[in-house]
C-alpha cells in the first residue's frame, strides 16, 4: 500500500527534474544560434520610431469659439515589427499658452510564439502647462515553441518617454 503512494510522487518528481535539467540548444547557446525570426524580433524591439504629429480637425456645429482656438494633436511611438510590436499613442489639445488636456493609450500584437506585455502608459508628475510627459512600459519577447508551450529565449523591458508640447510638437527619449 505504501508503494502505491510513493510511486506516483517519485514518477512526478523524476519528470519534473528531467524537464528542469533538459536544456535545449537554443537556451544553452548564445544569440548566434537564434533563428532569423527571433533575431528580427530582438533587433526590431530595440528600435522605437515616433510618428509625425497629426493635427486633427475639429468639426461640427456645436464647436464654441473657445474650443476652436484649441487644436487637438496625436502622436504614436511604435516599437518592434509585425512579429512583435507595441504602440503608445498620446492625444492632446493645446492653445497658444498651454496644453488643455491630454491622454495616452497602448496597443500591441504579436505572432506566436513571440510575446508582448503592455505595462501601461502614465502621465508623469513632472509635466507642466507647456508640455506633458508620458511613460509607456512594454515587455517584448522572442519565443520558441516547445512540447510544453511557448518559451521566451529573449525578453526585454522597455520604458519610452513621450513629451508633447503646446505648439503641437513631440519628442521621445
Amino acid at each position: 500500500m505504501k508503494l502505491s503512494r510513493i510511486l506516483p510522487k517519485f514518477a512526478s518528481g523524476a519528470l519534473a527534474l528531467s524537464l528542469l535539467f533538459s536544456v535545449s540548444p537554443i537556451f544553452a547557446s548564445g544569440v548566434q544560434d537564434l533563428t532569423p525570426d527571433q533575431l528580427e524580433v530582438i533587433e526590431a524591439a530595440n528600435n522605437a520610431t515616433l510618428s509625425q504629429v497629426i493635427k486633427k480637425n475639429i468639426s461640427g456645429d456645436n464647436v464654441s469659439s473657445l474650443a476652436a482656438a484649441a487644436s487637438p494633436y496625436s502622436v504614436k511611438l511604435s516599437r518592434g515589427s509585425f512579429l512583435a510590436w507595441s504602440d503608445a499613442v498620446v492625444d492632446w489639445t493645446a492653445n497658444a499658452t498651454q496644453i488643455t488636456s491630454s491622454s495616452g493609450s497602448q496597443d500591441s500584437g504579436f505572432v506566436f510564439p513571440n510575446t508582448v506585455k503592455k505595462g501601461g502608459i502614465t502621465k508623469q508628475s513632472s509635466s507642466a502647462a507647456s508640455y506633458h510627459i508620458y511613460l509607456s512600459k512594454t515587455t517584448i519577447g522572442a519565443g520558441v515553441v516547445t512540447p510544453w508551450g511557448d518559451v521566451n529565449v529573449y525578453e526585454s523591458d522597455f520604458s519610452d518617454y513621450i513629451k508633447v508640447f503646446k505648439d503641437g510638437t513631440a519628442t521621445n527619449y
